[in-house]
């Protein structure tokens, strides 16, 4: 994050599981926000016991789509504050071992249930006793859509809300985009008549 006095304060990402039994949800706010975020969709596989020819354009439900980035992790300011936590064990807790429902936020425009599809760590510096005081985690996420999660999950309402967004902001971009062609059209065609009207002037008056 820069340090210059007029960058604005960027919200941090998360990653929360959420305990219907328990009403404290456990939050792993990311310590940096990753500089880059890939997202993969692919078509929903038909169900199993495959499928006949007349379910070659048949969709199955929404796409599944997966979530990957590198999270940043450094204990070094900890252990020069004097945090016993980063001093005495080095260690960085990355997910809680169990949770029911696992919510990305990224934002307010994204926050939906995913499956922690796999953590890769990469430890890079240690403490004179070997533990590891800065690592970074590749963190693959499967997005988990209606066609995963029953009705009454949570889940479900989090990632309808999720849907909507996104076909609201592409309903908006299609809107923008023939509104800026059909402006480009007209502008053209009154450029050409300008033109054509003092071609014809000139060539009159000659």
């Amino acid at each position: 994050m820069s340090s210059f006095p007029g960058s604005p304060r960027t919200m941090p990402g998360a990653i929360v599981a959420v305990d219907p039994l328990s009403p404290l949800a456990r939050t792993v706010i990311f310590q940096y926000n990753p500089d880059e975020v890939t997202r993969s969709l692919r078509p929903r596989a038909a169900p199993t016991g495959g499928s006949s020819a007349s379910d070659a354009h048949r969709i199955w439900g929404a796409p599944t789509e997966t979530i990957a980035m590198t999270v940043e992790l450094d204990a070094t300011d900890g252990l020069e504050s004097g945090d016993p936590l980063a001093a005495t064990t080095g260690t960085i807790e990355v997910l809680p071992p169990e949770a029911p429902l696992t919510v990305l936020v990224w934002g307010p425009g994204r926050v939906v249930p995913v499956r922690v599809e796999s953590l890769t760590i990469r430890e890079q510096a240690f403490t004179t006793g070997l533990m590891p005081i800065r690592a970074s985690v590749d963190v693959n996420l499967e997005v988990l859509s209606y066609n995963d999660l029953s009705p009454t999950d949570p889940g479900f309402a989090l990632f309808l809300v999720h849907q909507v967004l996104k076909e609201t902001m592409a309903s908006v971009a299609a809107v923008a985009s023939v509104a800026g062609a059909a402006a480009s059209a007209v502008g053209g065609a009154a450029s050409g008549s300008v033109s054509g009207s003092v071609s014809g002037s000139v060539s009159i008056g000659g």
